[in-house]
């Protein structure tokens, strides 16, 4: 009689509870040396086959088979798939909050918002299969959603650190005030970088270039008015309207021969 694909399913989540019950399953603080450095293999191989295939084609033998490493040895460290994919999922935030705090508060307000952003696009661009399960999976499981609000809530009070030096902020609006940008940047790279909505391309779809659109609109909402011209790249010119001011400037000097001949 042939087992179906969804009875071979069954059975294998069956016995991984099984495991997880029996205590199969080896705490982090009881593991040597050399089992730390198994379970971070796994976690490694786990990042980068979830980045190209996604979480629903995932397997635990595709990670076991890039770690080079036996399928039994998956359930020494981990219950399951979600276990594995939530923690990678924070280590991720963990590496995004670090980056950001180094980001100097002190510096040219553009800059500074401009850098943090780079960051986040950057990363989130280079993690596609656990930006699909932040966003995709929060809904479904608890573990997800409470990793991404817990993570964009801290980002978020950097943020207001930010606009508590550099806009003059007290703490309260600053705090409310970077929970609002915080909204918008997530927005921005959903639509980007998920949707892959072609109006937020016109200027370019590189993390550069999304860092920018998001930049540049920050600065607006702050300040209330445009960022300093020669900070500007290109997406940020066009979205100032900088372009279009530069050739009408253009148009209005044009040389007297020029004129003549166009006549």
């Amino acid at each position: 009689m042939k087992t179906s694909n969804d009875d071979r399913a069954a059975q294998l989540r069956e016995k991984t509870a099984s495991r997880a019950k029996s205590g199969y399953v080896k705490s982090v603080a009881l593991l040597n040396p050399r089992g730390l450095r198994s379970r971070e293999r796994l976690k490694e191989a786990a990042r980068e086959v979830l980045n190209e295939k996604g979480y629903h084609s995932l397997r635990v033998q595709d990670i076991t088979e890039r770690a080079g490493a036996a399928n039994g040895l998956y359930y020494r460290y981990f219950h399951d798939l979600r276990e594995i994919v939530a923690e990678i999922s924070s280590d991720f935030f963990d590496e995004l909050i670090k980056t950001s705090a180094t980001l100097e508060v002190a510096d040219d307000p553009y800059n500074w918002i401009y850098r943090n952003h780079h960051n986040v696009v950057s990363l989130f661009a280079q993690n596609p299969g656990i930006l699909a399960c932040l966003f995709g999976l929060a809904g479904d499981y608890e573990e997800f959603d409470a990793i991404w609000k817990r993570n964009a809530h801290e980002w978020n009070l950097q943020v207001a650190g930010f606009l508590q030096v550099r806009a003059g902020f007290e703490r309260s609006h600053a705090e409310r005030m970077g929970f609002v940008l915080g909204a918008i940047t997530e927005g921005v790279i959903y639509q980007a970088l998920i949707r892959r909505t072609e109006d937020l391309f016109e200027f370019g779809s590189e993390p550069k270039d999304i860092a920018e659109t998001i930049a540049v609109m920050w600065y607006r909402a702050i300040f209330l008015e445009n960022p300093p011209v020669h900070v500007l790249g290109e997406t940020g010119r066009h979205l100032a309207g900088e372009d279009a001011e530069h050739d009408s400037d253009e148009k209005s000097v044009a040389s007297p021969e020029s004129k003549t001949q166009g006549r």
